[in-house]
């Protein structure tokens, strides 16, 4: 969790939105994504965590939402859903910022949609990541959190089609970005044309 330099944070910056989306399929192809198991995920966390970085300056309401730092919850349930919540909390951890804000990453042991929302609730919160083994959570979720100004993230393409604004799912060897509306508007999420060109809306 250390600081990066002034150049590292020009060099991640340089690249334009649509360049690192269409990179991500590039690194699929490499080799870089995969499914290991039922309990992993097929887009790996370390991409994940670089389209979030992106995904978030295509939210018009992320920054004013946010204030000074971005507050990242990530849920998840005991077990491989533990594993990736730890594993994508180090990743975005490791982001020199979040749409040019920095950032400040918890975890949140599961329990109840209710108690996500109480704790999204409690200060400003940019961003939730919903782990693996809360897709049949998700629907219930999104009920929870309508109206709350928040940009939930599935782990999986599933996660976002029953209850999240964006997942990430492979599709014939290359990631995808799902991106579900009805929730992104629940949450008062803004996304620019330009993602919207770029996603598979679910």
């Amino acid at each position: 969790m250390g600081t990066n330099s002034r150049t590292d944070v020009e060099r991640v910056r340089r690249p334009g939105r649509r360049t690192l989306l269409q990179a991500a399929a590039a690194l699929v192809l490499g080799g870089v994504a995969r499914r290991v198991s039922a309990a992993d995920v097929s887009v790996p966390v370390g991409l994940q965590s670089a389209l979030i970085g992106k995904i978030a300056s295509f939210d018009r309401a992320f920054r004013p939402r946010s204030g000074s730092v971005a507050r990242i919850i990530v849920a998840c349930r005991a077990g491989d859903s533990a594993r990736i919540g730890r594993q994508i909390a180090s990743a975005l951890d490791e982001l020199p910022d979040i749409a040019g804000l920095p950032k400040a990453v918890e975890m949140l042991d599961w329990s109840s949609p209710s108690a996500l929302a109480a704790a999204v609730r409690a200060r400003p919160t940019a961003l939730v990541y919903l782990s693996v083994r809360l897709e049949a959570d998700a629907p219930a979720i999104a009920e929870a959190l309508a109206g709350t100004d928040v940009l939930t993230v599935g782990a999986t393409g599933l996660i976002a089609e029953r209850g999240a604004c964006v997942g990430f799912e492979l599709e014939e060897g290359k990631p995808r970005i799902y991106v579900n509306l009805r929730v992104a508007k629940a949450q008062k999420v803004d996304f620019r044309a330009e993602l919207l060109r770029l996603v598979k809306l679910v």
